[in-house]
């Protein structure tokens, strides 16, 4: 079989492929698969990591060499994350604020991060006739204006190192099937999504990818009474529920080199619950 040549779409290099070429390529991917899912000494950035989702991701980073940095508002959620996780470092702080370059720097201490993972998240329900400015306001400061606001810093950073780097968004899927109640949770993650993939096209000449993961329903301490009213259980078979550790180890693969060519990417895990409604 002869050999085809074409210019990659971004690095505009040349690439040769063949039956051959294939089948080592192969034989090198799986036997690197492993290796490029490690973080060794890498400087991952998890916000919400105090509890539920983000603190789960925390520990997928830390169990594959990743040194940390803890971020949530909830200080005494985070030092008893840091007990569980004592080489990471922890930074109190409330994303709603745009104003948080100042301690972010000053945590960091001129290191340069490699991977940001944007957990923090309010999820409040309210039906549309009874919301009110403040509750509208906290959802969308945090869900959205914070995490892009940080997403913003961190990017600034990796640019300036030119070492690129690896940011991961936690969204929803009600920014796709959205429920009652849930407006301003809903549209605060629709409008990650979309920011999600404009900072994709923005950071990719910067080595820089972006990409979301999209969870149903997930059994957190703070999901658990609802989830359990719902009558949830765990499982793909509706109404299913995620465990945690299910959407930590799609965020570790996005954040690894084992996606190094996934990039602007939208990643429901829900079980297939979107298909069925």
């Amino acid at each position: 079989m002869s050999a085809r040549s074409w210019r990659g779409p971004i690095t505009g290099r040349a690439i040769t492929a063949s039956r051959s070429g294939w089948i080592s390529s192969l034989r090198r991917s799986s036997q690197t698969l492993e290796a490029t899912s490690r973080l060794d000494g890498r400087l991952a950035i998890v916000t919400g990591a105090a509890s539920g989702i983000g603190r789960c991701i925390a520990g997928h980073m830390a169990l594959a060499g990743a040194r940390l940095l803890l971020v949530d508002r909830d200080g005494a959620g985070l030092a008893d994350a840091q007990r569980e996780m004592p080489a990471a470092a922890v930074l109190a702080l409330d994303i709603s604020d745009w104003a948080i370059d100042d301690p972010l720097a000053a945590a960091l201490r001129d290191e340069r991060p490699a991977i940001l993972i944007n957990a923090a998240g309010l999820f409040p329900s309210r039906p549309i006739l009874d919301l009110d400015e403040p509750h509208w306001d906290a959802v969308i400061d945090v869900n959205l204006k914070g995490t892009v606001r940080i997403a913003q810093l961190v990017a600034r950073m990796m640019r300036d190192a030119g070492r690129g780097g690896a940011i991961v968004n936690i969204g929803s899927v009600q920014s796709l099937r959205p429920g009652p109640g849930k407006a301003a949770y809903a549209a605060s993650k629709a409008g990650l999504a979309a920011a999600t993939q404009v900072m994709a096209r923005e950071f990719a000449p910067f080595g820089i990818r972006v990409n979301a993961v999209a969870p149903g329903p997930v059994l957190t301490e703070a999901t658990r009474g609802a989830i359990e009213a719902a009558g949830g259980k765990p499982g793909v078979a509706p109404p299913g529920v995620a465990q945690p550790d299910e959407i930590a180890r799609v965020v570790h693969f996005l954040a690894s080199d084992a996606a190094s060519f996934v990039n602007g990417a939208f990643w429901t895990v829900d079980g297939g619950a979107t298909l069925l409604r």
